[in-house]
């Protein structure tokens, strides 16, 4: 089991064995218990959106970035993510427009993705205020930096997205 990894893959719809057969060479990747879903750990991101981008993997739907990963329990969660985000916070910049988005797979009964990003979120505005001394800016729909927190059982990853990231890598896609 991977305990330590850098991206999310989805891929189309029922050939989950397709996908890992495609990324066997270029990465550690593992299926994740939730169909058409994999975590994986690759030596360098970059390349391996590079690859993504330019269509190496047929069977690759989109992909998140992950710079954080850990365990999490429906009880733990708020307060883990609370402490994981903070290291994001220098780089929100003056002007800069920031969001949040969750995606959860499983935990269905224990956690709202939503009482998730309004709590973090709202968590992480009080700290740019406080600790950068400036109102931040909420942008949800197309966000200059954009923390995406993906939930996948017991796994929890975040990932720090900018929109040039997201315009320059198509397949980077956060729902």
């Amino acid at each position: 089991m991977l305990g330590n990894w850098n991206v999310l893959v989805i891929g189309d719809r029922n050939i989950e064995g397709e996908l890992l057969g495609e990324l066997e060479e270029d990465g550690e990747f593992e299926r994740s218990g939730f169909r058409d879903v994999l975590i994986g750990s690759v030596e360098d991101i970059v390349e391996f959106l590079e690859d993504a981008e330019n269509n190496k993997y047929a069977h690759l739907n989109r992909v998140i970035p992950i710079d954080d990963a850990f365990f999490v329990s429906p009880e733990n969660l708020i307060e883990i993510l609370k402490r994981r985000i903070e290291r994001y916070i220098d780089e929100i910049e003056p002007g800069d427009t920031f969001g949040f988005r969750v995606e959860r797979r499983g935990m269905k009964e224990d956690i709202s993705s939503q009482a998730v990003e309004r709590e973090v979120g709202g968590y992480f505005y009080d700290l740019v205020e406080k600790i950068l001394g400036r109102k931040p800016k909420v942008n949800l729909k197309n966000p200059d930096k954009l923390i995406a927190i993906e939930i996948v059982g017991n796994r929890c990853g975040i990932g720090f997205i900018t929109k040039e990231m997201r315009k320059k890598y198509g397949v980077i896609k956060v729902k």
